[in-house]
């Protein structure tokens, strides 16, 4: 019974030291984790979500509202080749085109269907925000619905109805999109002293190209600085616009803040540093910096097995 109760308290101890260094590595290592997630990671500035950009129509396709909505295409007096997909940006007047052939004595009308209001009857308005009208253009038979100023609030689906019997109505989802800037070299850029200055805006969801685009270096406009620079604007690809920014034989003195203000979007800048023989010195010093977090990473690895294999042969 002696022999017996004596092996059963050195299995006991074993389990007992075995669960304990079990314990003890568990949390070193997730001390370990912590420190090298520490090291590691760097604050960066979390960019907003990219806009989602609505479908645009190619040519005339199957619309998914009409296996929901029977009456969604009549083909006796509405034209059904019409582009159903609309897209504007935010302040920009918005066109809703409805042809309608051989109207008669019949009326147009426009139905704003998130909540059901009626907008237009014919030629008259019969909602309180002006921003709604109806625009009847006789040559092409389009009663046209006119919203100016849009905002996000007023995406939706519209409706054009003729007062036939049975109504005859056709859809369109107008879509507002908000232009948002970024330059493209941001948030620093470094030139040396006499190499060019070249930065680029780039307006996103921006179906037509801004009115204008203001740069300024600080708190002054240099738009009409044609002595060594020049500014360009021109439509991108898709929703974009694009402006450039070109100064030649860069001095110190351009160094400081650039903006890039388009008139359809808000304001974004960068920095821009001028350096003399010392851009080599920047791209050094990031890199040890990079170095250094590398190592640091390293001696936390290494000091995590130490610990590991010191405590495995602990009695």
């Amino acid at each position: 019974m002696e022999v017996d109760r004596k092996m059963f308290t050195m299995h006991s101890d074993f389990i007992s030291r075995i669960f304990h260094h079990f314990f003890i590595v568990l949390v070193y290592y997730n001390v370990s984790l912590t420190l090298n997630f520490v090291n590691y990671v760097d604050p960066v500035q979390a960019l907003p979500p990219q806009s989602i950009q609505p479908p645009l129509d190619s040519g005339v396709t199957e619309d998914p509202l009409a296996a929901l909505l029977p009456h969604y295409i009549k083909k006796s007096n509405i034209d059904p080749y019409l582009t159903r997909n609309v897209t504007t940006q935010i302040g920009q007047t918005a066109y809703l085109h409805c042809i309608v052939n051989l109207v008669g004595e019949r009326t147009v009308s426009w139905i704003r269907l998130k909540d059901f209001h009626l907008l237009t009857v014919g030629k008259y308005t019969y909602t309180s925000d002006t921003r709604f009208s109806s625009v009847y253009m006789p040559i092409t038979n389009d009663w046209a619905l006119q919203i100016k100023y849009p905002q996000v609030a007023d995406e939706g689906l519209y409706e054009c109805q003729i007062s036939s019997f049975p109504s005859k109505s056709i859809y369109f989802r107008l879509w507002v999109v908000v232009p948002e800037a970024r330059i493209v070299e941001g948030p620093d850029m470094y030139v040396e002293v006499g190499s060019s200055i070249n930065l680029t805006c780039v307006i996103m969801d921006s179906p037509e190209a801004p009115a204008f685009v203001f740069w300024y270096h600080d708190n002054r406009m240099i738009n009409y600085d044609s002595t060594r620079g020049s500014i360009t604007v021109q439509k991108g690809g898709g929703n974009t616009a694009v402006s450039r920014l070109r100064i030649k034989v860069a001095q110190p003195s351009d160094s400081g803040n650039y903006t890039c203000s388009p008139s359809n979007a808000d304001t974004v800048s960068t920095l821009v540093y001028v350096v003399k023989g010392e851009k080599q010195a920047v791209v050094q010093n990031i890199e040890g910096t990079a170095t250094q977090k590398g190592f640091s990473i390293n001696i936390n690895n290494i000091l995590l097995l130490i610990g590991i294999l010191t405590i495995c042969f602990i009695r």
